[in-house]
């Protein structure tokens, strides 16, 4: 795995509940990210969006928070009701009212976004390296945002796989561990030199060892689930480590536990939602009054 960019975790925010849980730093809650689409009609604007699951923002976890440069925190009080979505995908949006003095941030540009025709010419496809920027809620800053970063390889191109809210749709299959609080995390996808184990080094050349660089970095899509597990328990726990207390485990049951696949929503399902009608309506406005 390369160094990442410092500037790769500012693209990240935390929601929450409520502005006093945000405030408070609860650890409950999702991930989201900061996207950016030029104007139609003026190449000087852009529209700044957070972008997160359905699942999150619409149902209780709708207020956000950034960070800010004087090592604070701002929070936008987004109501459930205030995120525009397409039924079809797990996604949600709402306009960011970025502050360039104020916020800490990274804007991802849709230019980042991976599309179908991208993934056709770049021949994207088992083992492409992967890696994943999001809230780990056991660790993620307390009373600011402090994201952590998870790895992986893409596993299964996209495929019908049954989304939070129900519907099938076709996302990719990550092999990458994740748990509750990435929800809404941005997945992207990255090329280095020497990426393709299938073409050796050409004849007369030297095989290549120590590589840097990067080839290809894009926003492969947004996280939405997890495949879960069915885990037997075939051994029950010793009276000495139960320590006067019931066991903890009996034999013949069974929990539940992440298999550490991971669903993606792909980046074009984003672009197909910010070019909802509701979204488009609300761009041309604002440029007509500029």
């Amino acid at each position: 795995m390369p160094r990442l960019p410092d500037k790769m975790l500012d693209c990240v925010c935390y929601l929450y509940e409520s502005e006093d849980d945000a405030r408070a730093g609860v650890e409950f809650g999702g991930t989201g990210f900061l996207i950016s689409m030029p104007s139609e009609m003026s190449a000087q604007n852009e529209f700044s969006y957070v972008v997160t699951n359905w699942h999150v923002a619409c149902r209780g976890n709708s207020v956000v928070r950034v960070n800010t440069v004087d090592g604070g925190v701002d929070v936008v009080d987004y109501g459930p009701d205030q995120w525009a979505f397409d039924p079809r995908y797990d996604i949600a949006i709402a306009p960011m009212p970025i502050k360039r003095d104020v916020h800490r941030y990274a804007i991802l540009p849709t230019e980042m976004f991976l599309t179908r025709e991208g993934l056709k010419k770049g021949k994207f496809g088992p083992g492409e390296d992967v890696f994943m920027v999001g809230r780990f809620v056991d660790h993620d800053g307390g009373q600011v945002n402090l994201p952590a970063v998870r790895f992986g390889n893409l596993s299964v191109m996209p495929s019908p796989i049954e989304q939070p809210n129900g519907r099938m749709t076709e996302m990719f299959c990550i092999d990458l561990h994740s748990r509750t609080g990435y929800s809404g995390s941005p997945v992207f996808m990255y090329r280095t030199p020497g990426w393709d184990l299938s073409n050796g080094p050409q004849e007369g050349e030297q095989p290549k060892i120590f590589v840097s660089g990067v080839k290809y970095l894009g926003l492969l899509g947004i996280h939405c689930s997890q495949f879960t597990e069915r885990w037997e328990i075939s051994s029950s726990v010793k009276a000495a480590e139960q320590q006067g207390t019931e066991p903890l485990i009996t034999e013949g049951r069974y929990i539940k536990g992440l298999s550490g696949m991971t669903c993606v929503l792909p980046a074009w399902n984003i672009l197909e939602v910010l070019n909802m009608t509701e979204l488009k309506r609300q761009r041309a406005a604002i440029d007509a009054q500029n």
